[in-house]
């Protein structure tokens, strides 16, 4: 029986590392880039798209938040994270009116600047009573905020108006029914069942020697100034506009006292710059309680002004009269949602969603609205930002794919693969590298073959095959 012949096993030889990584490299950006691209579609693309059809106006006007209610589960929020899904859980919806901007003033020659504020109870600062303990509610007594049978006390921070007139439970034995609004005498609570009003407690503003009443936020400023001067002019529900220093006030009876709600208020030297001032009023000096009031006081007073600061409503105009929309929905944005991840929308809750509630300032912002369409708002509205935030997500990842797949091609037209498996620059060779070469591709035109058994005997040869 004649001998089985084999041919040897070939060996595939080490790579070039230069040429894998960088073919390895391309590859990966190809496929990265690609993904960028459609995922950047549904999250830059098409919300750029409908930003610049919006028909937004481009000059911000003013909103005031005027209610906010949180559900678990709604058909629209105001803000919500991650724009890819659909917004639940945190689901806040916001509503505001919108009016234009008010008058850009100036107060000359102030004097005695005093400040008072009365800031929005932080929930956290409430003493809590937890009535599952069994003793710690024995003598329950106060105005309180129950929950699961933990009791906020109310009555440290806030003077509230109420009537309780709903069931009466024992906080010892039935702390589990302890749910909403209780007064409390020694554990025996009743509970509200009627909507109710609470004032907070606040520092008393001293009324003498002031004619001037500047309400920021949560902050009332109180001054005696000389004039008042503004450098814009209001236009109904029109745009407001730039005018030359105008003198819109000026002292000239001790009786005369002027306030206004503005935005902002910046100090320097004896003058007060003031941003977005409306409801400029003139009371009585002799109408104002001495020597100092509550923030109750001072609020009820709202409505008993001799005149208005300009009878045309051209300056310092009421609010009713520049409002353009009664009520319309606030959204962050035009997609009401954002992508950062990072807690934008609670923060965006606490800065916007202020409506007044218990004597508090509302919030107070700019905004962005669209002509002959109340229904919605936004809050962000910068087409320079969004052509810029276009124009990098689609440049970079495109860039990176044309390079990329410009580079594959080009590494496919330069590298060579040998019959020896191996892979190699065609235009990179040596002479020596050359010439190798061509000696293996010569010799692996032959292949030899061995018998399985052992070596070859001195008289046999080798069986080759062409």
């Amino acid at each position: 029986m004649g001998r089985r012949n084999k041919c040897k096993p070939r060996l595939i030889p080490q790579q070039d590392k230069r040429i894998c990584a960088s073919i390895c490299f391309c590859q990966l950006m190809v496929v990265t880039s690609c993904v960028s691209l459609i995922y950047l579609t549904v999250a830059i693309y098409i919300p750029a798209y409908r930003t610049f059809n919006s028909e937004f106006e481009l000059t911000p006007v003013m909103c005031q938040t005027i209610n906010t209610s949180m559900h678990n589960n709604c058909s629209w929020a105001s803000c919500g994270e991650w724009c890819l899904t659909k917004t639940s859980g945190f689901c806040p919806q916001i509503h505001v009116t919108t009016r234009q901007n008010g008058t850009t003033l100036q107060l000359h020659n102030c004097t005695k600047l005093a400040s008072v504020s009365c800031p929005e109870v932080n929930q956290e600062n409430f003493t809590r009573y937890n009535c599952n303990n069994g003793t710690q509610c024995r003598t329950l007594t106060g105005f309180f905020n129950c929950s699961k049978g933990f009791c906020d006390d109310w009555a440290t921070k806030y003077l509230c108006h109420y009537k309780a007139d709903g069931v009466t439970i024992d906080s010892e034995k039935d702390n589990a029914k302890l749910n909403g609004f209780f007064e409390c005498k020694d554990a025996r609570c009743t509970k509200i069942k009627r909507a109710f009003s609470c004032d907070r407690y606040c520092d008393e503003i001293h009324t003498t020697s002031n004619n001037m009443y500047v309400y920021v936020d949560e902050t009332l400023y109180m001054t005696n100034c000389e004039t008042a001067v503004a450098t814009t002019a209001n236009n109904g529900k029109e745009d407001n506009y730039a005018v030359n220093a105008t003198t819109i006030w000026t002292k000239t009876s001790d009786e005369d006292v002027v306030m206004l709600s503005c935005n902002t208020i910046q100090g320097r030297e004896n003058m007060l710059n003031l941003t977005d001032c409306i409801n400029g009023t003139i009371f009585n000096y002799s109408d104002i309680p001495k020597p100092k009031i509550n923030f109750t006081t001072f609020w009820s007073l709202a409505t008993k002004f001799r005149s208005f600061v300009d009878v045309h409503q051209k300056f310092l105009p009421m609010q009713s009269n520049i409002t353009i929309y009664n009520t319309s929905y606030l959204f962050i944005n035009l997609d009401g949602c954002v992508n950062t991840l990072k807690g934008e929308c609670k923060e965006f809750l606490l800065t916007h969603g202020k409506d007044g509630r218990n004597q508090t300032a509302s919030s107070r912002f700019t905004c962005f609205y669209k002509k002959n369409d109340s229904s919605m708002v936004v809050a962000r509205h910068d087409l320079n930002k969004t052509w810029h935030d276009f124009i990098i997500a689609l440049s970079v990842p495109s860039a990176v794919f044309v390079v990329s797949f410009i580079s594959l091609c080009t590494i496919m037209q330069m590298v060579k693969v040998g019959d020896d498996a191996k892979m190699r620059c065609k235009y990179c060779m040596g002479n020596k590298d050359r010439e190798q070469s061509e000696i293996m591709v010569s010799n692996s035109k032959y292949e030899v073959s061995s018998p399985s058994d052992g070596p070859l005997r001195r008289d046999e040869t080798p069986l080759i095959r062409s």
